[in-house]
């Protein structure tokens, strides 16, 4: 089966050399992803580095055609659309992958053609991630994702990543996310932002059971709570709820009558806009709190079922909430509506405590982000 495979991709490829002649494999290829449905994360922000600051690198984005995002990428140019004849070309040609989300860059569903793929052109992968890693995720561990180059966001991320995750010595990389560089000078509205992960589990439950889950009572019965309401009102906030990707399936399961709160669905809503314009982020263990973090603005995390978060969805790393976390957690509606509204009541400040917190998690603190992750992948 190797074999087969071992000379089809030979043939391919030759073919595809010598006949098609297709311009844009004339230079070292550099493929640049998300999910491939979207332009929304790390992936965007270093191909719009690269196209704007290194036009000479003959950088390409994958995407679909009809995604939401595709008229954000089209004025950087170099688009090849996901699944077609271009996009395999492109792959097998790419000496440089950089990536958010592993393997959506690969136009085959077969890992085994992916590795091959990767050993026969001797492809450099950057992980250039999609958040801060909190939490021990065996998924991105060396023997199973084989990144050359895995990108950082923090410092105490980076010591975690490099002395847990199986890495050898200069394959881990502090630089900053590429999306970091887009959290500076921010204008911010009356504007609350509710932004809860997902859970593993719900991924196998039918709409009905999500719709009885805990994680949908709770959070349906916190934006529909009239005490919420009267915050709103009292502050003159607006609040948007914005459930994380993966559970935007189910964004109908969540409503309110209120037209102060607002349940943000995927195609219309892009999420680091909303971080940068809110004051406050309601979280529970997603990674945009750490984005939250580095802009200093207050944050609290409603962490309602953490022993069967730790247990069931995740395995816990470096990162502890209550000790080296940036805001208040809270287990019940009640303590989160009353830290809100302390938090409103003191003018929306970050405290010195947290503001302390934040800067030894963060010491690279700049917009030279794309520009570090261009040095190591280069160097």
């Amino acid at each position: 089966m190797a074999e087969r495979l071992s000379k089809a991709f030979s043939f391919i490829y030759s073919m595809a050399k010598r006949f098609v002649l297709l311009p844009f494999c004339k230079k070292d290829v550099w493929l640049v992803c998300e999910r491939g449905t979207d332009a929304r994360d790390n992936g965007f922000h270093m191909f719009r580095y690269l196209r704007t600051e290194h036009p000479e690198i003959n950088a390409w984005y994958v995407i679909t055609r009809d995604s939401a995002d595709y008229d954000k990428v089209s004025p950087y140019g170099n688009i090849v659309i996901a699944g077609t004849l271009k996009h395999w070309i492109l792959y097998i040609s790419a000496k440089k992958i950089l990536t958010a989300f592993e393997p959506h860059f690969c136009p085959s569903k077969s890992h085994a053609f992916y590795k091959y793929v990767k050993k026969k052109n001797k492809q450099q992968i950057t992980f250039l991630q999609h958040g801060v890693i909190g939490n021990d995720l065996p998924l991105y561990h060396q023997d199973r994702s084989g990144f050359e180059i895995f990108i950082c966001g923090a410092k105490p991320e980076y010591d975690f990543i490099s002395s847990t995750f199986g890495y050898k010595n200069g394959e881990v990389r502090y630089t900053g996310l590429a999306r970091f560089d887009a959290l500076h000078n921010i204008e911010t509205k009356r504007q609350i932002l509710i932004m809860p992960t997902y859970r593993k589990w719900l991924r196998d439950y039918s709409e009905k059971e999500v719709a009885q889950s805990e994680y949908v009572k709770r959070w349906q019965s916190f934006i529909t709570n009239p005490l919420l309401a009267e915050v709103a009102e009292k502050y003159d906030m607006n609040i948007i709820f914005y459930p994380h990707q993966l559970m935007q399936q189910y964004v109908s399961l969540f409503t309110s009558s209120n037209s102060r709160i607002i349940v943000a669905d995927y195609r219309h809503y892009d999420v680091q806009p909303l971080l940068k314009e809110s004051i406050i982020l309601i979280s529970d263990y997603s990674s945009v709190q750490f984005d939250f973090a580095y802009m200093e603005k207050p944050q609290f995390y409603y962490q309602f079922d953490e022993a069967e978060v730790f247990s069931k969805h995740c395995e816990r790393g470096y990162f502890d909430y209550r000790n080296t976390g940036f805001g208040e957690v809270v287990e019940t509606e009640e303590e989160l509506l009353k830290a809100l509204k302390n938090c409103l009541d003191d003018g929306c400040k970050l405290k010195p405590f947290y503001h302390n917190r934040v800067e030894g998690f963060f010491p690279l603190h700049d917009n030279h982000n794309c520009e570090r992750i261009f040095r190591e992948i280069t160097k």
